[in-house]
């Protein structure tokens, strides 16, 4: 994922290419069309940049946080690329991710592998979340999100970024680029 989106972001800086030697996700943009009525969605405006911005992000529970029909909205302009991942770790604890085969398998190759680079919430070091889901065997307690994202926009496309990066500015979240 992290070439895919580096190559997006390329192709947003070398836009004045001809547009055949464009890669197919650099071909479709954010139009006013797609924002229509959903400005949580649109570029910066002057209008935008004044709104007054609490002194800190937005974070579930706030009451700035978007309801649950401002994520269904979200989700319908990204043509479904919006994720709501639990931690990986949460096949360790009890409960309804509980999963003992899953969860050994995880102890067990907890080496910096593919597979924690293509998980969503996965980090090549637990330090920057706090670890709130380590995972172990015969685990304890509840998992935790802590720190990690509650949402992940799967982007493969410059519009896709295009609406994520707005729709976080527009609504003063957190933005992670992984």
């Amino acid at each position: 994922m992290r070439l895919i989106l580096a190559a997006t972001l390329l192709g947003i800086a070398v836009a004045s290419r001809a547009e055949t030697s464009k890669f197919a996700f650099e071909t479709t943009l954010l139009t006013a069309e797609d924002i229509g009525t959903f400005s949580d969605i649109g570029p910066a405006t002057n209008n935008t940049q004044r709104k007054p911005r609490a002194e800190c992000r937005a974070f579930p529970g706030s009451s700035d946080w978007p309801d649950e029909a401002g994520w269904k909205r979200l989700n319908a302009s990204l043509g479904g690329a919006l994720l709501k991942p639990v931690p990986a770790a949460a096949v360790c604890y009890p409960g309804p991710f509980q999963d003992v085969a899953k969860c050994t398998a995880l102890v067990n190759d907890q080496t910096i592998t593919k597979a924690h680079f293509d998980d969503p919430l996965g980090l090549s070091t637990a330090w920057p979340a706090g670890n709130p889901c380590p995972a172990v065997l015969n685990a304890t307690g509840s998992c935790e999100q802590g720190g990690l994202p509650v949402y992940v926009v799967n982007a493969t496309s410059v519009k896709q970024i295009q609406i994520a990066v707005n729709f976080a500015r527009n609504r003063n979240l957190r933005l992670v680029v992984k």
